[in-house]
């Protein structure tokens, strides 16, 4: 398989800066006290949200697609494939891909699809497109974007999601390269003992129309974090087969739901605060970008530069969770 490079990555997020104060005084009202869960559990700050009347999912991955191009200096005729991966597109029909694709003036023969794997989308994503590059050499640029649009899908009265949400698309371009950057491995373990925790929505798209308000948020009941050992064991392996240790990772970018989970990984892994970036206290949790942010930060501030190895790693609803070790 040929090497394949994340040539650019970029990031759009809603302008509005919205502090925890505002869902603490929402909650209150409500006779719920939820600061120590915000601060302490999912170390929110602050996170940033759109103007719902004028910007969406599509929008939001719009505007990271064309900024990506930007700064690749690229424009659209230069992209093979389109995937544009997220739980709830503004449309299903037509795809998002093909959408984004009049926008940024794609050629005729561009693949696009649309992909929906709910949090570990992107980096799903990521790995498909990957192999799909390695494989067909009319491939040779993807432009990958994520976008999850989720604090409209939430009840305000559910204090164990209202609030949490952040609205931020990402969008990069994969090329093929002879560069040594390279994916590396990737390793996805299910648990469906947690199948009907999470629904969106609660009652099923075959009763939208007749369901009322209520029934069309997301349904998530808690569960615990059963995923973290088997993503640490997943790691693990991954860098044994390659004669990598944990020392060896410039930086782990895993899902930026709670800052709880990161401490548990930290501390079972050894692994430097420095080294485990964490930016849902600026960001808000953005679902399938989640990781992909966190990469993002840590390349804007000098933590990864090429050559770096880095371990991408999330969870999604179901339960399933990825984790992908990459040569930057």
């Amino acid at each position: 398989m040929e090497n394949v490079k994340i040539r650019d990555i970029e990031v759009y997020h809603g302008k509005n800066i919205v502090g925890n104060d505002y869902y603490i005084e929402h909650f209150k009202r409500q006779g719920k006290d939820i600061k120590k869960f915000f601060e302490e559990v999912l170390g929110r700050k602050y996170r940033y949200e759109v103007d719902r009347d004028k910007e969406n999912a599509l929008t939001m991955a719009i505007e990271a697609c064309h900024a990506v191009l930007k700064k690749s200096k690229l424009n659209g005729k230069d992209i093979d494939m389109i995937v544009y991966a997220g739980v709830l597109p503004e449309y299903t029909s037509p795809t998002s891909a093909l959408i984004i694709h009049s926008s940024i003036k794609g050629k005729p023969e561009c693949f696009c699809h649309d992909m929906n794997g709910n949090c570990i989308g992107m980096t799903y994503a990521l790995d498909l497109a990957n192999r799909y590059i390695a494989t067909d050499s009319e491939i040779n640029k993807v432009l990958l974007v994520g976008c999850d649009y989720i604090t409209p899908q939430v009840s305000p009265n559910d204090d164990g999601c209202y609030g949490q949400y952040g609205d931020a698309s990402c969008a990069l371009i994969l090329e093929r390269t002879n560069e040594d950057c390279k994916l590396m491995d990737v390793k996805i373990t299910i648990n469906d003992d947690f199948i009907d925790y999470v629904r969106f929505p609660k009652c099923g798209f075959a009763h939208i129309y007749d369901a009322p308000k209520e029934e069309m948020y997301v349904r998530w009941k808690p569960f615990n974090a059963w995923w973290i050992d088997g993503a640490i064991e997943n790691i693990n392996s991954m860098l044994d087969k390659n004669k990598l240790c944990v020392n060896d990772v410039s930086m782990f970018c895993f899902s930026q739901i709670a800052i709880k989970n990161i401490a548990i990984f930290r501390e079972k892994m050894g692994i430097p605060e420095e080294k485990s970036i964490y930016i849902g206290d600026t960001y808000g949790y953005t679902g399938t970008t989640s990781p992909f942010i966190a990469l993002y930060e840590a390349i804007k501030n000098g933590q990864v530069k090429r050559g770096d190895y880095v371990v991408l790693c999330t969870v999604a609803a179901g339960s399933v969770h990825i984790s992908l070790l990459l040569k930057y």
